[in-house]
């Protein structure tokens, strides 16, 4: 597989993350407008249980992409012209990638039992993991700027879900 194709797989990835945070965003702005009453026809004020419905379609469209970014991770270690520094920061990528997933599964969890203090912990471990793999390539190698890239997406929906928890 080429490096361009594996570009390509990242770019198709990066534009529907971004899309993703950007329909995100509107859609809050689009809520603020109408609890104050500037947008629609009746004001309309968001329910705890609406930021927790929010909340959990913002943690599974986290979990969607990080199994899609970890394709990416697959593709990159199957390359042969993968120098080894990079290959070993990839496999521990893995690693945090399963434990965020796992930490996603978690927080929905904890929201769906209203336990919004563990679910509070439960999403920034998410933003860790990923976090912890940008990290591996920052203190190994260099900075790989798809990882990068992923983790500062993460980072950035994983804070917008805890400003949603806290709203509850």
């Amino acid at each position: 597989m080429g490096q361009n194709s594996l570009s390509h797989d990242w770019e198709n990835i990066v534009l529907s993350c971004l899309l993703e945070c950007w329909l995100s965003r509107e859609r809050d702005s689009l809520e603020k407008l109408e609890r104050n009453g500037l947008y629609g026809v009746q004001k309309k004020v968001a329910t705890s249980n609406e930021k927790c419905k929010i909340a959990s379609k913002q943690l599974q469209g986290v979990e969607r992409k990080i199994n899609e970014f970890k394709l990416v991770l697959k593709k990159r270690l199957a390359d042969p012209k993968t120098p080894k520094p990079i290959k070993t920061c990839l496999q521990q990528c893995q690693d945090n990638f399963e434990d965020a997933i796992d930490g996603v599964k978690k927080s929905i969890e904890s929201i769906d039992k209203h336990n919004i203090p563990k679910a509070n912990i439960d999403v920034s471990a998410v933003a860790t993991d990923i976090d912890t793999c940008n990290e591996c390539f920052l203190d190994m190698t260099k900075e790989d700027k798809e990882i990068k890239a992923f983790d500062e997406w993460v980072r950035g929906v994983t804070g917008d879900c805890l400003v949603n928890l806290q709203k509850t």
